[in-house]
């Protein structure tokens, strides 16, 4: 069962007020000035990073990008259209479905994350970028099914405004599931949507 032909996707990918394209080390400042503060990370699956560790988790998105990767993912720089400049990154992993005797359904499913610099939060640019991931992993990648977390936490009300915008399902709430970094449990919602339910 091969994986969806990454290979084959065309950049830039732009929407009204956005270009996507494949991230590269020449982002890896562009992406610190965000991936290292504080309130960007705070509902993140990391910490504060570095300019080591954005490097590395930049190099990492490009080898998973790669034809033939085990677990295949594109990794983007989001720009803005009207100034030129890297506001954020989003991600769209993919992995095969399963049946219920959890072989290969011989389809594949997607999960996006999406950060942004907090100069433009608010201005419903990471509904836009997310919006176009939907279309790259339902359109062009034939997926049957797309999920994304709340950047883990329930409280994270900004996110979940996003994920509802662009159409996608509040599918469950797992009461208390993750830790959060002031030490509490926190609720964690997953959103989904399927090929057919997807407004094209």
């Amino acid at each position: 069962m091969s994986a969806p032909n990454l290979a084959g996707l065309t950049w830039p990918r732009l929407t009204r007020r956005l270009a996507l394209r494949p991230l590269t080390l020449d982002d890896v400042d562009a992406v610190l000035a965000y991936r290292s503060l504080p309130e960007v990370v705070v509902h993140l699956s990391h910490d504060v990073l570095d300019r080591e560790q954005v490097h590395d988790r930049i190099a990492q998105r490009l080898a998973r990008g790669r034809p033939g990767a085990r677990e295949p993912l594109l990794g983007l720089a989001v720009e803005e259209l009207r100034t030129g400049q890297v506001v954020g990154d989003v991600m769209l992993g993919i992995e095969p479905s399963h049946s219920i005797a959890r072989s290969a359904s011989g389809e594949w499913e997607g999960t996006i994350g999406y950060a942004l610099h907090p100069d433009v939060h608010g201005q419903g640019l990471a509904a836009e970028a997310a919006a176009e991931l939907l279309v790259i992993g339902f359109r062009d990648l034939g997926l049957r099914r797309v999920t994304a977390d709340a950047y883990a936490y329930a409280d994270n009300v900004a996110s979940n405004r996003v994920l509802r915008r662009i159409g996608m399902r509040l599918e469950a709430t797992t009461i208390a599931k993750s830790l959060g970094k002031d030490g509490t449990w926190l609720d964690d919602n997953t959103w989904s949507l399927l090929r057919e339910e997807w407004p094209a």
